[in-house]
């Protein structure tokens, strides 16, 4: 009897034990607006690498292709609560509150290399900005978790091997000022268009091309309705996870420190998969007709530069461009 009701005892309290860990677990939503097939996977790794870490302490609800809501509305979302972490392309720190200066990231031709904004990205300039804008957005950037594919600009019926090519042409790019304004300079006819509208208004010729990266290209079947890539390179960026500043300070140091050691672990696993699905998008897009093109970049390049000086002193700090560049 003895033995009996000390296995029931050992039962119960494992029992106990397991509840309390179940109760224990804490639940946080996020969001990123790419489709699921591009973004996803970083996003997971992402969750699963954090739910090891903390021994099942927390689990990361993944809410892909916008389905709570726009950027805009993330931002805002995170601020009020109502989302706990945000997946995003670094650019999109431009669209937070305080983070004006931002807009450089998504100025062409900013970065000499991916190395070059990583090294910024480890810089005391970049922490200056980004303290100011967690403030002022509420929140806080948990760490960088994937390098992106740099943006090429695919078209339907014209190959394009110098700038003048682009004459004309209705490039559909996001509804951001430095790239609608320096397709302006290209002499093309920037042309905002919903992501999840963009497949259909290719196929009927609403714009004649669009800006994304080789594995965007493939995964949305873009194959299908383009012909030609031309290989520019002109935006580089990277993924970013970031979390309410509320739901941060509300976790212990050794929590933290498996939150941001996740995205360090995340992102080792999470480029290379990017790099490798580039080098296999390419490969998929030839073998289904794509020509990939690579134009002469000296006029692009020169005609961005002009664009860029425009942008000094209103869509950032007189001077940040300068600073960036300074950075080895």
């Amino acid at each position: 009897m003895r033995r009996y009701l000390l296995m029931v005892a050992s039962v119960f309290f494992l029992s106990m034990v397991l509840i309390s860990q179940v109760q224990a677990q804490t639940v946080f939503k996020m969001a990123f607006v790419a489709p699921p097939p591009v973004w996803g996977p970083i996003a997971d790794k992402y969750a699963q690498t954090v739910a090891q870490k903390t021994n099942n302490q927390f689990e990361i609800k993944v809410f892909g292709g916008g389905q709570l809501g726009t950027i805009p509305q993330n931002y805002a979302g995170i601020k009020t609560g109502q989302i706990d972490m945000m997946l995003k392309d670094i650019g999109t720190w431009s669209l937070a509150k305080g983070g004006k200066d931002f807009n450089i990231l998504m100025a062409p031709y900013v970065f000499r290399n991916q190395q070059h904004l990583r090294n910024f990205l480890q810089s005391p300039l970049f922490k200056e900005m980004m303290a100011k804008t967690e403030k002022e957005g509420g929140f806080h950037l948990v760490g960088y978790v994937s390098d992106r594919a740099p943006k090429q600009i695919s078209t339907s019926t014209r190959r394009i091997t110098k700038v003048e090519d682009l004459k004309g042409l209705k490039i559909r790019v996001p509804e951001t000022k430095t790239i609608m304004e320096t397709m302006k300079f290209w002499g093309a006819a920037p042309t905002p268009v919903a992501g999840a509208e963009l497949y259909m208004a290719l196929k009927q010729g609403v714009v004649d091309g669009q800006d994304n990266g080789f594995d965007t290209i493939a995964q949305a079947k873009f194959y299908e309705v383009q012909k030609y890539v031309a290989v520019v390179d002109y935006i580089l960026a990277g993924l970013c996870v970031m979390m309410g500043a509320e739901q941060w300070n509300k976790l212990t140091a050794d929590q933290k420190r498996a939150f941001e050691e996740a995205a360090v672990e995340t992102e080792k696993w999470a480029t290379k998969w990017t790099n490798d699905t580039v080098v296999q998008s390419i490969d998929f897009l030839k073998k289904q007709g794509m020509e990939i093109v690579t134009p002469d970049l000296a006029g692009f390049k020169k005609l961005a530069a002009e664009a860029n000086k425009q942008f000094e002193g209103d869509l950032w700090e007189k001077g940040l461009y300068e600073k960036i560049q300074a950075i080895k």
